[in-house]
């Protein structure tokens, strides 16, 4: 073959890598910024990464340099995982969406869907390249797989995951809402249109999962996630925590606790990935592996201002997380700690008649396993939202709880005012009235203790706390580990 035919590709094909241009990286790696192929390199298995379109430029009307028209896409492995990987270079033209990086997504779209491999976006920069808007002789009009249409296929279908760098805007922006999983540079700007919000507040705001310190805290929290989808030959070790979870419920009904602690004590050490943890904050969703196999944890907070009841965002929070464990065959375990649902008028204001139906619905319609350990207190309408449990017949495959067990239609405080208001009524100093009220609310209690509700076959057992874990583990060791071979249903972007 002419060397000549060899030397022009292979100059071409230099032109796209990092050190061809050292200066257009010198400020973001100052600023303490990876660029697309370094965080593609540390994102996959070294010397795994098949690229797709390095030789691509970009089309004549965008003015100047276009190294692989500003988008590196690929192939890789992450452990014995294939994972597709788009990764935005806002150091040409912006990191906006052209003709032909457009054709390079929908190549990897079709990749992702076709083999059902997960994929992984790393995005930065504006929206759609303003200077090829006029020319559309290669854009859309053809079979491929579209952008949005390509992301909306994957949804439910293969694991996507977005990692926020720095400024993400329109397209870039838009591409991020549609995956399952959204991780952020605390530096990062996030938005749809001119106005610029923090990734700070977006995730204030249930639009981002989490915020982290740099791009190599995004990238191992994105491998994480990735390699939730596979399932390891090797059980995982416990926390060093789970020889004190039965210290963790206060023994006073009315001190509160982190349900996180709980969690941590079940899960494998260093398991855990918690997502929207500063959004509707009195729930908790987590995937977590136990014996190794990746399960999707969702818990009440009693820690939590509104004391783990669930308020319209919490409904939406774990309903998307059910789904999300659904679609991808993740069997669910509950921790059960709730007042019911929010009441009053601020709760209704905003929405809780139409969104408290959300994790029912989601609860009722899943195919995978659910396992329920309640923990404490479960009250109205708020543990059909956390379990099903009752006449449904997708009931808990186990129901257990611990013996600090309380169940009722309403608080027993509230059923304290119900049954003795007239005591409470005629008491003659608010502290009188209380001690009515406790007094009635301890003997209720007694009468449904957790052993009564063992006795009555309320749960399937009433266990110590140190048992939950192997309890769990002997579940989980009998849930089949294959996945669905058909699409169960797309994911909620809310």
């Amino acid at each position: 073959m002419e060397q000549k035919l060899i030397d022009d590709i292979l100059t071409q094909r230099s032109k796209a890598m990092d050190d061809f241009r050292p200066e257009a990286f010198a400020e973001r790696r100052a600023q303490g910024h990876l660029s697309a192929r370094e965080r593609i390199a540390a994102f996959v298995q070294p010397g795994s990464f098949v690229e797709y379109g390095v030789l691509a430029e970009t089309a004549p009307e965008a003015p100047g340099d276009g190294p692989a028209d500003g988008v590196v896409t690929g192939v890789g492995l992450l452990g014995e995982r294939s994972v597709v990987v788009v990764a935005i270079d806002a150091t040409v033209h912006g990191g906006t969406l052209g003709r032909r990086n457009t054709r390079k997504i929908e190549k990897m779209l079709f990749l992702a869907v076709e083999h059902r491999w997960p994929l992984a976006w790393f995005l930065e920069g504006e929206g759609v390249r303003g200077a090829e808007l006029e020319n559309d002789r290669e854009w859309g009009g053809s079979s491929r797989l579209g952008l949005f249409d390509g992301l909306s296929e994957l949804s439910g279908w293969a694991p996507t995951v977005a990692v926020i760098f720095g400024r993400c805007f329109a397209g870039n922006s838009a591409i991020a809402m549609f995956c399952d999983t959204v991780i952020a540079t605390k530096d990062g700007v996030l938005g749809l249109g001119p106005a610029e919000l923090s990734v700070e507040t977006h995730e204030q705001m249930g639009d981002i999962d989490l915020v982290v310190d740099d791009d190599a805290a995004a990238i191992a929290v994105a491998q994480k996630f990735v390699a939730f989808s596979s399932v390891p030959q090797v059980p995982g070790e416990p926390s060093p925590t789970a020889a004190n979870i039965n210290a963790i419920v206060p023994e006073s009904r009315k001190r509160a606790y982190d349900m996180r602690k709980v969690i941590a004590a079940v899960a494998d050490d260093g398991s855990i990935l918690e997502l929207r943890p500063n959004w509707a904050k009195s729930m908790l969703t987590s995937f977590a592996r136990i014996d190794g196999r990746p399960v999707g944890i969702f818990a009440n907070q009693p820690l939590s201002v509104d004391g783990g009841a669930i308020d319209p965002n919490a409904a939406d929070k774990l309903s998307r997380f059910v789904e999300l464990c659904n679609a991808y065959d993740f069997p669910l375990i509950s921790f059960i700690d709730n007042p019911g649902y929010m009441v009053g008028p601020r709760a209704e204001k905003a929405g809780i008649a139409r969104h408290h139906a959300r994790p029912l619905a989601a609860i009722h319609h899943r195919t995978v396993p659910l396992y329920s350990v309640q923990v404490r207190k479960a009250y109205g309408l708020g543990p059909f939202a956390m379990s099903g449990y009752g006449s449904s017949r997708l009931v808990p495959d186990l129901r257990l709880a611990w013996p600090s067990v309380e169940s009722g239609g309403m608080s027993l405080e509230g059923a304290a005012y119900l049954v003795r208001r007239k005591e409470i009524l005629a008491a003659k100093t608010p502290e009188e009235a209380l001690a009515i009220r406790d007094d009635y609310a301890n003997t209720v209690r007694d009468m449904r203790s957790g052993l009564r509700a063992g006795m009555s076959f309320q749960f399937d057992d009433i266990i110590e706390p140190i048992e939950t874990r192997e309890r769990l583990i002997a579940m989980i060791r009998r849930t089949p580990v294959e996945r669905s071979g058909t699409k169960k249903h797309y994911i909620d972007p809310l």
